[in-house]
């Protein structure tokens, strides 16, 4: 993509109530290596066995804190209620928050819009957002997640990659 053709930067607030990620759930050091996690998530049969629970099949990554302190990249889909976790996979529940959006144009390849252009545009924006007024950034410590991201791939309108940036209102 040349950079004529680079889509602008689009940034929108928006609400999501309490939710669950079912997905592979991996835990984040220094050597991650993003790659192999997704190959094993391929691997151990990717988003074919968590479809049947999806009220979203919009493929998210949720970066956030375990209970145990790890971090973690959850790699999966929203779902609704799961009776049996498929072996492998692992459910993580997050708090009704508001979030603001960092995303872009729609573009016409999805390969654009998981790649620079779209996906690592948008994380790089997403650190640095200005914050809505009378709200901060709660990505932090006691914070529901770091960041979520979502990939809108192949729709009517095209494809796009969404980083949400959970946010609260400034309590000052």
């Amino acid at each position: 993509m040349s950079d004529a053709d680079v889509p602008e930067i689009i940034v929108f607030q928006t609400h999501l109530d309490d939710f669950s990620v079912l997905g592979n759930e991996n835990v984040l050091t220094e050597s991650s290596d993003f790659g192999g996690f997704w190959t094993d998530f391929f691997g151990m049969g990717g988003y074919e066995p968590i479809l049947p629970f999806a009220t979203d099949q919009r493929p998210v990554n949720v970066w956030y804190t375990n209970r145990a302190g790890q971090r973690i990249y959850l790699q999966g889909l929203i779902v609704g209620d799961v009776d049996t976790v498929p072996a492998g996979y692992r459910v993580a529940h997050f708090p009704a928050s508001d979030f603001l959006v960092v995303t872009t144009d729609w573009m016409d390849s999805n390969e654009d819009a998981v790649g620079e252009s779209g996906n690592g545009r948008c994380n790089r924006y997403a650190e640095t957002v200005e914050m809505p007024e009378g709200y901060v950034r709660n990505d932090g410590a006691g914070g529901p997640m770091t960041k979520m991201e979502l990939e809108n791939a192949g729709t009517p309108s095209g494809s796009r990659y969404e980083v949400w940036v959970p946010i609260v209102r400034d309590q000052l």
